[in-house]
Parts: C-alpha cells; structure tokens; sequence
C-alpha cells in the first residue's frame, strides 16, 4: 500500500506541486482581500467595548473584543491569521480609537463644543 502512494506521489509530483502553488496563492491573495475587512470588524469590536464597559477595564475590554472575534469571523479567516496577527490589529484599533478619542471627539461621534 505505502508503495503504491509513494508510485502515485512520484508518478504526478508536477501535478501535486503545482496544484498546491495555486491553492497557497488563491488563500494568500483571500486573506488580502479580507484584511480590511477584519480591521475594521475590530475596530468596531473595540469601539463597542470601550462603549460598554468604559476606561480602566483593558484585560476585560480585551477579552470581550477576542470572544466577539472569534464569534463572528468565518472559520477560513480563523485559519489564515494567527492569534499574534489579531492581536496586532486589536492593538492598532485600541490606539486608533485613543488618537481618535483625544482629538476631543466622543464615541457618538458629536465634538464636545457642539455639545457645550
């Protein structure tokens, strides 16, 4: 049996290799399609945390943004990006959303001299 797979390997190894080139790049040029995408469903996550559960709650704002992550995103994305990458997203969104909050913006989006 071994021998009849290593036969067949050996008998379409082009075939094999060049049908695994295509596949690798159909999934990097989907992952680059869908990049995007989750940076802006992080933000969004992110953004609702920081909504609901307010300052001085990262670890527990952190989790909850991860949890939704990983509720939403479809299993192919969960595949292709590592929890590292993910992370760095949260981290960008999280200093984003800083940036934006000190600018003297809130997080309905009205200025505070509108408001005052």
């Amino acid at each position: 049996m071994i021998k009849l797979i290593q036969t067949y390997i050996m008998t379409n190894l082009i075939d094999i290799i060049c049908t695994t080139i295509v596949i690798s790049i159909g999934l990097l040029l989907y992952k680059r399609g869908k990049e995007d995408f989750l940076r802006k469903l992080v933000l969004a996550f992110v953004t609702e945390a920081e909504k609901q559960l307010g300052s001085g709650t990262g670890e527990l704002k952190y989790a909850m943004v991860v949890e939704r992550i990983y509720e939403v995103i479809p299993s192919i994305l969960k595949l292709l990006y590592s929890e590292k990458q993910i992370d760095e997203m949260i981290e960008d969104a999280v200093e984003y959303l800083k940036r934006y909050l000190a600018s003297g913006k809130n997080l309905l989006g009205y200025d505070k001299e509108v408001l005052g």
